[in-house]
C-alpha cells in the first residue's frame, strides 16, 4: 500500500478577502490547525504546509511548526501550481499525495477518511486522481493523486492548474459523491464568502471556541 502524504496550499495572499489566506479566521477561531488535523486525521501520515516567507515568522510564532511540516514558497506570486510544485518537490516519489487549499477551510476529517477509503479500495489507485463532488456532481477538495499522477502533477506549467490534470483522462478520475456536508465545496475569497461561512459553523464555533 502506497504512503499517503498532504499537500495544503497556504501562499495565497488573499487581497480580495483582506487577510493572507494562512492566517484566515472565522468567528475568531484559525482555521489552518483545523485543516492539518483533519488531513491527518482523515489518512494523511504526513501534511506539509506551503507558506508565503514573509508569514514565516507569524505561523512560526503561532506554533504552526508543531503540527505540520512548513515549506516557503520563494515564488508565490507565480500562482497555485508554483505552490503545488514545491509541496511535491518534498514528497517521496513513491508517495500519493492529497492537495487541499486553506482557502476551503471547513473541510472534516471523515470527508477526508471517505476520499481516502474509496481511493485505497480501488484495483488501479495508483493510476487515479480522486476527488470529492457534490449529488449534482460539482467538483470539492481536496484532490488526491494515485503514485503516477503525483508525477504527471510535478510537471504541470504555471499556466496549468489541477483541473488540467483532472480532467485530462476521465478514465483515471474518481468521482465520490459526498451528502450532508458542504464544507469539501465550500471557498472563501471575499469578506462576503467569509460571513457566509461563519453563519454556518456549528454553534459551538460561533463565539470562535475551538472544541477540537
Amino acid at each position: 500500500m502506497p504512503s499517503l502524504e498532504a499537500i495544503l496550499l497556504a501562499a495565497g495572499a488573499g487581497r480580495r478577502l483582506g487577510t493572507p489566506k494562512a492566517l484566515l479566521e472565522l468567528n475568531g477561531r484559525w482555521m489552518l490547525p483545523s485543516l492539518i488535523r483533519a488531513l491527518r486525521e482523515g489518512g494523511a501520515e504526513v501534511v506539509r504546509v506551503v507558506i508565503r516567507e514573509d508569514e514565516r515568522e507569524e505561523l512560526l510564532a503561532r506554533g504552526l511548526d508543531a503540527l505540520a511540516t512548513l515549506l516557503v514558497n520563494p515564488q508565490p506570486m507565480r500562482g497555485r501550481s508554483s505552490s503545488i510544485r514545491c509541496g511535491l518537490a518534498a514528497a517521496p516519489l513513491d508517495a500519493a499525495v492529497l492537495i487541499h487549499p486553506c482557502d476551503v477551510p471547513l473541510l472534516s476529517a471523515a470527508a477526508v477518511a471517505s476520499l481516502v477509503a474509496a481511493w485505497r479500495a480501488h484495483p488501479q489507485r495508483d493510476t487515479l486522481a480522486a476527488r470529492l463532488v457534490t449529488p449534482g456532481g460539482r467538483g470539492g477538495h481536496p484532490l488526491l493523486l494515485g503514485r503516477s499522477r503525483v508525477a504527471e502533477a510535478r510537471a504541470l506549467e504555471d499556466s496549468e492548474s489541477l483541473r488540467n490534470l483532472l480532467h485530462r483522462d476521465p478514465a483515471t478520475r474518481l468521482d465520490l459523491a459526498l451528502r450532508g456536508d458542504p464544507g469539501p465545496f465550500l471557498d472563501v475569497d471575499t469578506p462576503e464568502q467569509k460571513t457566509l461561512l461563519e453563519s454556518l459553523l456549528p454553534g459551538d464555533l460561533q463565539s470562535g471556541t475551538d472544541q477540537q
